[in-house]
């Protein structure tokens, strides 16, 4: 291999901030060998800190990443109760080579989000936990050198079921590297007629797409992260598991009502009315276009109260089904999506960021028609089980939250649209298939009504109904599987007790 004079003085560079980084890590007990923690008394604590060396598979090739685990593990535990880590971090030291690979985020600081899998063993029986984190602020990514990412997370807490020792031994790693900007999707379609799909495309170049980077433990290592003893007779009471403690915010006493808005789909005559509510909740997020900024707004998983099946429908000679359902948003008591920061480029050239709040008027009602028994369908005739979410919404901008062309803007703090109907449909025929039980994506277009009363000492209300106020706005959202109150947590996070948040679509064929 040839090396030129430019590259011969960087590789030393290089390997000197490498060494540094970890020479950092060695001195403060974080790059600490764990190999001798199995030979350690039991009644000691475990090492905290790990140094380990993936093998990550990059699109230029396969690299190896250098990464130090810190985490604080108690040395001893009680069966039955929950053993929670502490303070844990990850940092990655990444070799030239590596930065090489994320030129196309085209973005001049780079933020991570890592999932690290750790097994945990019990003696002869084990199960494997993910242990979350990301990066606290971007971090400019070198022209020359190596580059050093840490992330932090709150892990889950595991439990050990009798007495004995505790191994937690480090396992597969999954990074996800992106702009130090936040990901702000291109707009999307209503829907192409042509191929029937919906989709949302690619971030264009203001808006970097992600790179997912899998990694592997490099053979001949100990990954051990801690070892702890645990003693003491289990509870002669049975513990309570995490699964069956469900977390879901607190429905009204009389339960969740239809929102007497919107009329339910008229079941055929002779179908037998039944009731059997069942209350759970999940997550929804995705994506809403403003079709006049060409761009759309990335909504943040909103916690939504359900309760199904609070009328059924049943019609064996029409092989008809329905189930009529009602929902709530529920953000820190507020029935609204959690605040959802946007950027577009207002009038084609200038860039404008606002949070906004999109608030729930009444319940949200859920229509689900379709075969009592799929087996009965006749021929050449549809088969599909139909969603209609209906909605009555309105938005609001978080006031101090505009900046155009990085200048504040105040708006007052009455800014806000009139309540619009939002109708949204989801069908099993799609892919993926929405169901209300097991979620997926719900799409539809929607009419943004004007804003009035923004403005503080000037009217600005035209400016913003030029700019967003409108038709045909397209709307692609994703629900999440139900996490349910009854039937022992059912679709639950067995360590929050929350439904888990789904990853947004942004394309649905079919």
């Amino acid at each position: 291999m040839k090396w030129t004079g430019r590259t011969a003085r960087r590789v030393p560079r290089a390997a000197a901030r490498t060494a540094a980084l970890f020479g950092m890590l060695a001195a403060s007990g974080l790059a600490a060998g764990v190999a001798s923690a199995s030979g350690s008394h039991p009644n000691a604590p475990s090492p905290p800190d790990a140094s380990l060396t993936y093998r990550c598979h990059f699109p230029s090739g396969s690299r190896l990443v250098h990464v130090a685990v810190r985490a604080s593990v108690p040395a001893t535990a009680n069966p039955g109760k929950p053993i929670q880590p502490a303070g844990v971090s990850l940092t990655m030291a990444l070799s030239p080579v590596a930065i090489a690979s994320m030129a196309g985020l085209h973005s001049g600081t780079v933020r991570a989000a890592t999932r690290l899998t750790v097994s945990v063993s019990e003696g002869p029986s084990g199960t494997s936990v993910v242990w979350p984190g990301t990066t606290r602020r971007p971090v400019p990514r070198p022209a020359h050198g190596a580059l050093i990412l840490s992330t932090t997370g709150t892990v889950p807490s595991v439990t050990a079921s009798s007495s004995g020792e505790v191994v937690l031994t480090a396992a597969g790693l999954s990074v996800t590297f992106a702009g130090g900007k936040a990901i702000v999707p291109a707009p999307g379609p209503a829907q192409s007629p042509a191929s029937g799909q919906a989709a949302i495309p690619k971030p264009s170049g203001s808006a970097p797409a992600a790179l997912v980077v899998n990694c592997s433990l490099a053979p001949g290592q100990d990954a051990t992260l801690a070892t702890l003893l645990v003693t003491g007779r289990p509870s002669s009471r049975p513990a309570r598991h995490a699964a069956t403690v469900v977390d879901c915010p607190g429905f009204p006493k009389k339960g969740l009502k239809l929102n007497p808005r919107f009329h339910h789909p008229k079941p055929p005559p002779g179908s037998q009315k039944s009731t059997f509510p069942s209350q759970g909740c999940a997550y929804t997020t995705g994506y809403a276009d403003a079709r006049k900024l060409n761009g759309a707004a990335l909504i943040q998983p909103g916690l939504t109260n359900v309760e199904l099946f609070l009328l059924i429908f049943q019609n064996q000679k029409k092989n008809y089904f329905q189930a009529d359902n009602a929902a709530q948003l529920d953000f820190h008591g507020q029935h609204i999506f959690p605040p959802s920061q946007a950027t577009f480029l207002t009038f084609g050239f200038v860039p404008t960021t606002a949070t906004i709040e999109l608030v729930e008027h009444g319940t949200i009602d859920i229509f689900a028609v379709g075969p009592l028994l799929t087996t009965n369908c006749k021929p050449h005739q549809p088969c599909d089980t139909i969603a209609t979410v209906a909605s009555q919404l309105s938005v609001k901008i978080v006031p101090g939250s505009v900046k155009v062309n990085g200048v504040p803007l105040d708006v007052g703090s009455q800014c806000e649209t009139a309540p619009f109907d939002a109708i949204l449909t989801g069908s099993s025929a799609t892919n993926p298939p929405y169901s209300v039980q097991n979620g997926g994506p719900l799409l539809g277009t929607v009419t943004i009504p004007k804003f009035h009363n923004c403005g503080a000492g000037e009217n600005l209300d035209p400016i913003f109904n030029a700019a967003i106020s409108g038709p045909k706005n397209f709307n692609l959202l994703t629900q999440g599987v139900v996490c349910f109150v009854q039937g022992g947590g059912l679709g639950c996070n067995p360590t929050t007790g929350l439904p888990e948040k789904p990853t947004p679509l942004r394309k649905v064929s079919g």
